[in-house]
C-alpha cells in the first residue's frame, strides 16, 4: 500500500458446526490468455472433509470498476463504483467433482457459486484474462490502467502498450530509465487503446513506460479537468551482456587442507579480458544475517528503481472550479540499521576472499583457500565481469572430518571465572573404535587432559573439560583426536579473557628540575588488575594538556555514535606521531583507522547530506557541521573522502545556512550557523556578505564562546582579520562571563561545556593567528586537572595542544640514556615492562611532566553515583523477582535497569550493563522492535539507540526530567560455571562526571 510491499489480510466468518463448504479449483495458473476459456472444478465438502452432494447455481461475471471524484464540505474525495456483467451461468449437481467453463475476453472476472437446495453456503473466486494491469493497479481516479504485451523484449522488437482510460483525451507516452529515452503524444478514446513502441538499444537492460492521460476542464458541462497516470516496467533481454559462470569443485572437502576452486566462465567476447572475484564463507555466518549471494546479473541487468521524477500541476487544477487546492498522495519504503559488536570468536572463522582473478584463454580461473579445522558448509560465491558483460554463481561445499569434534565453551571469560569446555565427538566416516583424546592449554587448564574415547559407527561421545581464567588476554586450547587409522585431527579454540569493569585514569603533574632524573617503573600499576595497566608521560604542551592521556582515553572510549567516532579520529589527523609513540599503531595503522572512521560516519549520511547520531537521519545541524569539519580536515591531510558524499555534506551546510531562522533574544540558536560558516569558509563556499552580516549585526547574539570563535576563524580564513579579532575578543569576553561550575545539567545542542568552549577558542584563535585573547589564561584553564573529560572536551584539548606544539621543549631529555626527539611520550605497560624507565632532564631549565595511568582497579568502585542512581534487578517472565547469583542453565530472565536522577537534569545518557560470561542476551530482534509480549507488568522508555552486544547491553537515552526511567532486556543462562558479574552504569556522555554504578557480584550457573 504505497510502498511496493504486499499486504496480507484475513477474513474470518463463523460457520455452523455442520455447515458444508463449496470448493473451487481453477484449471489454469495466473492470468488467462485473452479469448480463452476459463474452466473450474467444483466440489461440495462436508464438515468431516468428505464430498457432500448439493445443488448449486454458478455465474461468471465481468467486473468493471470505475472511480470518481466528489466534493463534500469543501474537500475533494474519491470513491469506486463497481459493476458486474453476467457472461455465463448455470446450475449443477455436486457429488463427484464437476467442471464448469465460460469464454472470457480481457478484463477482471469472478466466479460465484451458491447452494440452492439446503442451508445457504457460497464461494467465489476472482481471476483475470488478457495482458493488462493487475487488479489493484487502478486504485484511485488518478491511476491509469496500463499494461504491456510481454514482460521481456529484445532490441528490435515492437512492444504493444495497452491503455484503458476512463475518458477520451490526450496521452503523453514516455519511455525512461535514469534518463528520457522516448516520448510521444497520442489521442486516445475511452476504453482500450493499443500503441506500438519500438524497442531500441537505448532501452538498455530495461525501461519504464509511463502514460499520462489529460482531459481539459469544461466549465459549461460542470466537468473538472482530469489526469490519470500509469506505469509499467519492460525488461530487455541482453544475452551478450551475460556471462555463464559455473564452479568445478568437489561436493566435499577436508579441513586443514587446501580447497582448490576452479571457475568456468563462458560468453567472453573475442578480444575482451574477464575477471572473477571469489568469496568462501561459512554458511552459518551467512545465516546469522540472512545474507544472500551477490547477484551481479540482477543488479546490472535486472529491474532498477526509476531514476527520473514526474511532476505536473494537476494538484493545482483538480479544484479549478471552486479554487480549493487538491492533493497528491505518495508513499515509500523505510529501512532500519542495526549493528553488533562482539569479543573475538572462539574458533577461526571461514570468511575468505580472492581476486580479481584473470580468466585464462581456456575460460577458467583458479585459486585455493587453506581451510582451518572447520566442520560445516562453505558457500562459494563468484562474480565475473568483462568490459561488456557480467555473471555470477554460487555453490556449497561440505567440509568435515571423518570424526567431527565440536567444542562449546563461553564466548568470553573474566579473570577468576571457571566453566567447562564441552566436547562433542561424532563419528561420520572411516574406522570407528578406540581414539586418543588430548586437550592442552596452560592458561585455561590446570593440567593437560588425556583420555581414550570409544566411538561406534555414527556414534557420539561427550566430554567435559574444566577451564579456569587467570588474567586478561587471548588464550588458546588445542584439542587433538587420533583416529584408529592414525589420523590426528586438531582443533584450536580461542577464549578471550577480558575485564568488562570500567577503566579508571589517574593523572599527576610535577616539576623535574634541571639535571634531575625520574624513574618510571611498574610500581605505578599497584592496585590495578594485571594486564590492564598502561602509562604515558609527556612534557611541554603535550604534557600541559596531557595529550597522551587524552589520546589514550579517546582510543579506549567504548561507545560509537557519530560524534564519538568523529572525536576519536579527528586528533589522529595531526597527532599521528604522538599516537604512534604511544603504541596506538604505526602510521599505516592510524591511516586505516581514520579511513574506517570516514567510512563509518558516511554510512550514517542521509541523501540530503546530513548525518545522524546513530543512523542516517537529518535534523542535527551542529552535528552536520562537526562531521563535515572532520571530513574537510581529512581531505586536506590527503585522506580519501568520496567526492559525491563530501559535496552533499557541504551542500547541506550551505542549504541549511540559506534557510536558517533568525536567532537572538528569545529565539535561541546560532551555534550551528557559526560552525557551518567556518566549514564553508575553509572550502571557499561561505558568502562574505553572510560573514560580515553575522559579525557586524549578530555578534552579541551568538550564545557560546565557541560560536563566536568559529565565526572569527571563518573571517580570518577570508582575510578579514579586523572582524576576526573582534569576534575572538567577544569570545574571550564570553569566556570570562561563563566561569561557572556547571553544577546544573542543561541541554546543549552543540554537545558542549564551558571547558570544551575554552579549549576550542584557544585552538581556533591560535590557528587564526589572533592575539586579542589571553592565551596563557586559556592554557591554564584548559590544562587544569580535576575531572574526567567528555569526548568533545578531549578532542578540542588535543587540537589546542597541536596548535601549540611548536613550543615543545624536549631538547636535552633522555630516556635510559637515549636522546628524546620531539615531545616526550614514553609508554609503559604492566605486562611488557621489563625494566624501569629513567627520564633525565638534561636541559638548563625545569620542566613540567604529566603522568597518566590507565587500568581496571583490583577493588571495583563501590555502588554509588553523582547526579544519578542506577539499580539492576532480575525477574521471571511473569514478573517475579529472582536472585541471579545461582540459576540453572537454560533459565530465561528479564533484566530491568532503573535510572533515577537526583534532580531535574537534561542529558544524553548511556546505560551500560556488562554481562557475566555465563549469560547471553536472548532474542535481541524482539527487544529491538519493542515486542515484549507477555511482559505487561513492565513499563520501559524508548531508547534513542540500543546495542545488544555479545558481552553487554548498551542503550542511549535522551532524558530531560527528574523522574526515574526503566530499561529492560532478556537474558538466558547458557554456560555452567562461576562468573564475575560487572557493575551496570549510567553516564552523561558529555558531562561524564555525572555517573552512577551498581555493585559487582558473582553468578553461578548450574548444569
Amino acid at each position: 500500500e504505497g510502498s511496493g510491499r504486499p499486504v496480507e489480510r484475513s477474513i474470518s466468518r463463523t460457520l455452523a458446526p455442520d455447515q458444508p463448504l463449496i470448493g473451487i479449483k481453477p484449471g489454469f495458473d495466473g492470468t488467462l490468455p485473452e479469448g480463452s476459456e476459463a474452466a473450474f472444478t467444483l466440489i461440495g465438502v462436508g464438515a468431516d472433509g468428505a464430498a457432500t452432494p448439493m445443488r448449486v447455481k454458478w455465474q461468471v461475471n465481468r467486473v468493471n470498476t470505475r472511480y470518481q471524484w466528489y466534493t463534500s464540505g469543501g474537500r475533494w474525495n474519491w470513491e469506486p463504483t463497481t459493476t458486474r456483467t453476467r457472461i455465463a451461468s448455470g446450475e449443477a449437481e455436486l457429488g463427484a467433482p464437476i467442471e464448469v467453463a465460460a469464454g472470457v475476453d480481457w478484463g477482471e472476472y469472478e466466479l460465484v457459486v451458491e447452494r440452492i437446495d439446503g442451508p445457504y453456503t457460497a464461494s467465489s473466486m476472482g481471476f483475470s484474462a488478457g495482458w493488462y494491469a493487475a487488479a489493484d493497479a487502478a486504485s484511485t481516479p488518478d491511476t491509469l490502467e496500463l499494461s504491456l504485451d510481454s514482460e521481456r523484449y529484445a532490441p528490435g522488437d515492437t512492444a504493444t502498450l495497452r491503455l484503458v482510460p476512463r475518458y477520451a483525451g490526450k496521452a503523453l507516452v514516455t519511455v525512461m530509465s535514469d534518463r528520457l529515452i522516448d516520448m510521444q503524444t497520442v489521442e486516445v478514446t475511452e476504453g482500450e487503446n493499443l500503441i506500438d513502441l519500438p524497442v531500441t538499444d537505448d532501452w538498455g537492460a530495461g525501461a519504464y513506460v509511463t502514460a499520462t492521460i489529460i482531459r481539459p476542464m469544461n466549465v459549461s458541462a460542470g466537468r473538472n479537468p482530469a489526469r490519470a497516470l500509469g506505469l509499467q516496467y519492460a525488461g530487455v533481454e541482453a544475452p551478450d551482456k551475460r556471462l555463464d559462470v559455473s564452479f568445478d569443485v568437489p561436493t566435499e572437502a577436508q579441513p586443514r587442507a587446501p580447497l582448490d576452486v576452479a571457475i568456468k566462465v563462458d560468453g567472453v567476447q573475442a578480444g575482451e579480458t574477464a575477471y572473477v572475484t571469489l568469496a568462501a564463507v561459512d554458511v552459518g555466518i551467512l545465516n546469522l544475517t540472512g545474507f544472500e549471494p551477490p547477484d551481479a546479473v540482477g543488479h546490472y541487468l535486472g529491474q532498477r528503481r526509476l531514476g527520473m521524477g514526474l511532476r505536473d500541476v494537476y494538484g493545482r487544477l483538480i479544484d479549478g472550479m471552486n479554487g480549493a487546492m487538491g492533493s497528491v498522495r505518495s508513499g515509500g519504503d523505510a529501512t532500519r540499521n542495526a549493528g553488533t559488536q562482539a569479543p573475538p570468536p572462539t574458533e577461526e572463522l571461514v570468511a575468505y576472499f580472492a581476486g580479481p582473478l584473470i580468466v585464462g584463454a581456456d575460460g577458467m580461473a583458479r585459486t585455493s583457500f587453506d581451510l582451518p579445522a572447520f566442520n560445516g558448509t562453505v558457500k562459494l560465491m563468484a562474480i565475473a565481469w568483462s568490459d561488456g558483460a557480467t555473471g555470477n554463481a554460487a555453490t556449497d561445499v561440505l567440509v568435515r572430518d571423518p570424526v567431527v569434534v565440536t567444542a562449546s565453551l563461553p564466548r568470553f571469560l573474566a579473570p577468576g571465572d571457571s566453566s567447562r569446555m564441552l566436547l562433542e565427538i561424532v563419528h561420520a566416516d572411516g574406522p570407528s573404535g578406540q581414539m586418543a583424546l588430548t586437550v592442552s592449554g596452560a592458561d585455561l587448564l590446570a593440567q593437560p587432559l588425556t583420555q581414550t574415547v570409544s566411538l561406534t559407527d555414527l556414534g557420539k561421545v561427550t566430554v567435559e573439560v574444566p577451564i579456569t581464567a587467570s588474567r586478561a588476554g587471548i588464550y588458546t586450547s588445542d584439542v587433538k583426536l587420533e583416529t584408529p587409522d592414525g589420523r590426528v585431527l586438531t582443533k584450536t579454540v580461542t577464549v578471550p579473557v577480558q575485564l568488562n569493569d570500567p577503566e579508571v585514569a589517574r593523572t599527576s603533574r610535577f616539576e623535574l628540575a634541571a639535571g634531575d632524573t625520574f624513574t618510571l617503573s611498574k610500581d605505578i600499576f599497584a592496585g590495578m588488575q594485571s594486564g590492564t595497566g598502561k602509562a604515558s608521560l609527556a612534557l611541554g604542551p603535550m604534557g600541559t594538556f596531557d595529550a597522551p592521556g587524552l589520546l589514550q582515553a579517546l582510543d579506549r572510549y567504548p561507545y560509537g555514535c557519530t560524534e564519538q567516532t568523529t572525536s576519536r579520529a579527528l586528533p589522529l589527523l595531526y597527532l599521528d606521531q604522538v599516537a604512534s609513540a604511544m603504541g596506538l599503531g604505526d602510521r599505516e595503522d592510524l591511516k586505516e583507522r581514520i579511513d574506517q572512521s570516514i567510512t563509518r560516519v558516511l554510512a550514517r549520511q542521509t541523501s540530503s547530506g546530513g548525518f545522524g547520531l546513530w543512523r542516517p537521519i537529518s535534523g542535527d545541524f551542529w552535528l552536520d557541521a562537526y562531521v563535515t569539519d572532520f571530513l574537510s580536515r581529512a581531505r586536506a591531510q590527503g585522506y580519501t573522502v568520496p567526492d559525491t558524499a563530501f559535496t552533499a555534506a557541504v551542500d547541506n551546510l550551505a542549504n541549511r545556512i540559506n534557510y536558517a531562522p533568525d536567532f537572538g533574544g528569545e529565539a535561541k540558536g546560532g551555534e550551528d550557523i557559526a560552525y557551518a560558516l567556518m566549514v564553508l569558509a575553509r572550502e571557499g563556499r561561505a558568502a562574505m556578505g553572510d560573514l560580515r552580516y553575522y559579525a557586524d549585526v549578530k555578534r552579541t547574539d551568538f550564545p557560546t564562546p565557541l560560536a563566536s570563535a568559529q565565526l572569527g576563524a571563518a573571517l580570518a580564513m577570508y582575510g578579514d582579520q579586523r572582524r576576526a579579532d573582534a569576534m575572538f575578543a567577544h569570545a574571550g569576553a564570553q569566556m570570562s562571563q561563563r566561569m561557572g561550575d556547571e553544577s546544573r545539567q542543561v541541554w546543549r545542542s552543540d554537545y558542549g561545556t564551558n571547558l570544551r568552549d575554552a579549549a576550542a577558542v584557544l585552538t581556533l584563535a591560535t590557528e587564526a593567528g589572533s592575539t586579542v585573547i589571553s592565551r596563557d589564561a586559556l592554557v591554564t584553564r584548559v590544562a587544569a586537572p580535576g575531572r574526567v573529560r567528555s569526548t568533545q572536551e578531549q578532542v578540542w584539548t588535543l587540537l589546542a595542544a597541536n596548535a601549540l606544539i611548536d613550543a615543545a621543549p624536549s631538547n636535552g631529555f633522555t630516556v635510559n640514556g637515549a636522546v628524546v626527539d620531539g615531545p616526550l611520550v614514553p609508554v609503559l605497560e604492566d605486562d611488557t615492562a621489563a625494566e624501569p624507565l629513567a627520564i633525565r632532564n638534561g636541559s638548563a631549565a625545569a620542566a613540567t611532566l604529566t603522568l597518566t595511568t590507565f587500568g581496571v582497579p583490583v577493588i571495583p568502585e563501590p555502588r554509588g553515583g553523582n547526579g544519578y542512581a542506577i539499580e539492576r534487578a532480575y525477574f521471571t517472565i511473569e514478573g517475579e523477582p529472582v536472585d541471579p547469583s545461582v540459576v540453572g542453565a537454560g533459565t530465561r530472565l528479564v533484566t530491568v535497569l532503573t535510572v533515577t536522577p537526583f534532580a531535574d537534569s537534561e542529558a544524553r545518557l548511556m546505560v551500560n550493563d556488562p554481562l557475566p560470561a555465563g549469560f547471553e542476551i536472548d532474542n535481541p530482534s524482539l527487544l529491538r522492535s519493542g515486542d515484549l509480549k507477555g511482559l505487561d507488568w513492565l513499563e520501559t522508555v524508548a531508547a534513542r539507540h540500543s546495542e545488544f552486544r555479545q558481552e553487554r547491553f548498551l542503550a542511549a537515552v535522551d532524558w530531560r526530567s527528574d523522574k526515574s526511567f526503566k530499561l529492560a532486556y532478556m537474558v538466558r543462562a547458557i554456560s555452567p560455571g562461576n562468573f564475575h558479574h560487572p557493575a551496570a552504569s549510567v553516564e552523561d556522555m558529555y558531562r561524564p562526571q555525572y555517573r552512577a554504578q551498581t555493585d559487582t557480584g558473582r553468578v553461578t550457573v548450574n548444569p
